[in-house]
């Protein structure tokens, strides 16, 4: 049997600040994002472990695929971590955030 392979988003490496929090936290962490897609974000330094939920808040110049360039928040899931201290989430929800 042929197993069909799905691929994978197209990354883009884009150094910018990250804020990031467990969804049951208050608390809000900083760090800067190591690549992006439309499907999640590679960020450093991170303080999360598998399978964590989280939310993020990051702001793009540039669009990621169907992505719009803005300021975003979005609930994502843990999805790997690497010992140097570096987590992949993938985003399930995004929206933009509005300053007031």
């Amino acid at each position: 049997m042929l197993r069909a392979e799905i691929p994978r988003a197209k990354r883009l490496a884009l150094m910018v600040p990250i804020t990031y929090r467990l969804t049951s936290d208050e608390e809000w962490l900083q760090g800067r994002i190591v690549n992006i897609s439309e499907s999640g974000v590679m960020f450093a330094p991170a303080a999360v472990e598998l399978g964590h939920a989280i939310e993020v808040i990051f702001s793009t110049p540039v669009p990621i695929d169907s992505l719009a360039p803005g300021k975003l928040i979005c609930l994502a899931e843990v999805v790997r971590t690497t010992p140097v201290g570096t987590a992949a989430a993938r985003f399930d929800e995004c929206r933009f955030l509005i300053d007031s």
